[in-house]
């Protein structure tokens, strides 16, 4: 089976279970990749971390549920996960933008997240330009958070001064994003860093990557037509599902070597440490 395949047969297990435990051990046994690997593809082919996803066809069943059944509100919120009827309203609201107990009375609006299916289509170009290359171990030291939305990481250090100490340190501004994931709450995991050999400077993490086999893309375009975004998604919907290669266990690294928002033009390297199947 292919990872498309994989990918929506891993949806089905979600929806199967959306009232009730969902196991990461077995995501990754049906995906035939670890855990955070799925989150990663997930969000980048969605734009949705898999608990978001999760939340939202949570909350849609339930407000479908709430119209049609007399079923307590705490009983309900009980069933999808939640607490306490505070808790269960709460959420709610955040999505539907009204209480359960409003919904309930009929005559608002509401919002439906409907299941999702994957599928490989042909969009734009047939080629895609790829390198594979073999590297040895390399160390990158920079900031490492994890913030609630994809960039909030590189806000920061924009923003507390890290990248002009670092470029002051090194002689350049943090040039590589890694990718480490996103956890249960959706939150992701990312590091803007340089690479570096000394040791750690003071209040700046680190990360060691062991010798690999990375695969090379290069993402070039108007950042504001998101060319980033966009060769993403090949890679994950074209180029992955049809080749000899999985992701490895390691972060991804974003490479910015051209980030000009003013002339709205972006190029950056994308490196995918892989191993072959």
């Amino acid at each position: 089976m292919d990872f498309v395949g994989r990918l929506n047969q891993a949806v089905d297990y979600i929806e199967e279970n959306l009232a009730g435990e969902i196991s990461k051990v077995r995501i990754a046994s049906i995906t035939a990749a670890s855990y955070a690997q799925f989150q990663a593809i997930f969000a980048q082919l969605t734009n949705l971390s898999v608990a978001d996803y999760i939340r939202r066809r949570k909350l849609s069943l339930a407000a479908c549920e709430l119209l049609g059944s007399s079923e307590r509100l705490i009983d309900l919120g009980l069933k999808y996960g939640y607490r306490s009827a505070d808790a269960f309203a709460v959420a709610f609201k955040r999505l539907h933008g009204v209480s359960p107990s409003a919904a309930r009375k009929g005559g608002v609006t509401l919002k439906f997240h409907a299941r999702l299916q994957f599928s490989l289509a042909m969009k734009g170009e047939i080629t895609m330009d790829y390198a594979f290359l073999q590297r040895t171990g390399f160390r990158v030291v920079g900031v490492r958070r994890t913030t609630p939305y994809g960039g909030g990481t590189w806000a920061i250090v924009k923003g507390d001064g890290s990248n002009e100490a670092i470029k002051a340190l090194s002689g350049s501004f943090f040039d590589l994003g890694l990718c480490f994931g996103f956890g249960e709450d959706g939150g992701d995991d990312y590091m803007c860093a340089i690479e570096w050999a000394g040791e750690t400077p003071p209040e700046l993490d680190a990360f060691e990557f062991p010798t690999a086999g990375w695969l090379r893309f290069e993402a070039k375009g108007k950042i504001s037509q998101n060319a980033l975004g966009a060769a993403w998604r090949r890679i994950n919907e074209e180029f992955l599902p049809q080749s000899n290669y999985q992701k490895a266990d390691l972060p991804t690294i974003e490479k910015y070597i051209l980030w000009d928002e003013a002339a709205d033009l972006s190029l950056v390297e994308i490196w995918i440490p892989v191993e072959e199947e």
